[in-house]
């Protein structure tokens, strides 16, 4: 069994009949679920023949790319959160919810603590190629402050390497706030103080922007404890993430830490 731990509500998880049917198929026992930007349901992986570097520090690039595509060609098409909501009232025994938060957003923020409440999710989800906050400015610290108080993991997809070092020093300074980095962005960077970040893990997820050797030096720097699997659907096929970690040659206890026991541990499930 696995447990899907970066997950969108679209392509194959856009609706509960899909999401069964991938359950079945690749025997997952959760789904950690967020929604897709703008709540849009049919978006597809982007082309992997991009000319970018295969490593997890090409996402920063792909970060333009990405924050340009969502301002200008992008259309909102409703409330993510509460989609995601109605699928997990669908399929609760699979479905875990985690809450989409822009900082920069007022309605966000002002509704957040309600959200909370109301949605129950396990977790917060930022994504800086998205959203332009700033790590370290005063809506950034705010959010981090609620997620602290609440005992929510927050799990986010960082913008650029400046953005990684502020990351660091935050989190440096409040080991009592779970934090989740997708894609493996800055890895490097984070090695740099390996020692001071028990609250700090990473996302296996990054189509082939996130090789076998990559999830090897997570292992080898933070410990098998510290690596999560994702699969960042619809943006990655399941098969290959999957793949990726079982070429690896590593023990049957390591591989069921990173497939499901350290993200159950993070979540109390």
């Amino acid at each position: 069994m696995i447990i899907d731990a970066h997950a969108h509500a679209a392509g194959n998880y856009s609706n509960a009949e899909s999401i069964r049917n991938m359950v079945r198929k690749y025997e997952i026992e959760k789904i950690i679920l967020c929604t897709s930007p703008k709540n849009i349901t049919d978006l597809q992986a982007p082309p992997n023949n991009l000319p970018l570097k295969k490593s997890p520090d090409s996402n920063y690039l792909l970060n333009r790319m990405l924050r340009f595509a969502y301002t200008h060609f992008m259309k909102a098409n409703g409330d993510g959160n509460k989609y995601v909501f109605e699928l997990k009232n669908k399929v609760p025994d699979k479905i875990i919810q985690f809450l989409w938060v822009n900082p920069l957003d007022k309605g966000h923020m002002a509704n957040i603590e309600r959200n909370i409440r109301e949605y129950q999710p396990k977790g917060i989800k930022l994504h800086q190629a998205w959203d332009s906050f700033e790590i370290g400015k005063i809506e950034f610290n705010t959010l981090a402050h609620i997620a602290r108080s609440y005992k929510l993991p927050v799990f986010i997809h960082i913008y650029s390497k400046k953005e990684t070092w502020r990351l660091l020093q935050y989190i440096r300074s409040n080991p009592d706030t779970v934090f989740i980095i997708g894609h493996m962005a800055g890895l490097d960077i984070f090695k740099t103080d390996r020692s001071h970040l028990e609250n700090l893990f990473f996302d296996t997820s990054g189509s082939d922007r996130v090789q076998g050797k990559d999830i090897l030096k997570a292992i080898n720097s933070f410990g098998y404890e510290h690596v999560i699997f994702g699969t960042d659907t619809p943006y990655a096929s399941i098969d290959d993430q999957i793949n990726k970690i079982d070429q690896l040659n590593l023990s049957d206890n390591v591989k069921e830490h990173i497939f499901r026991l350290n993200i159950s541990n993070i979540l109390s499930l």
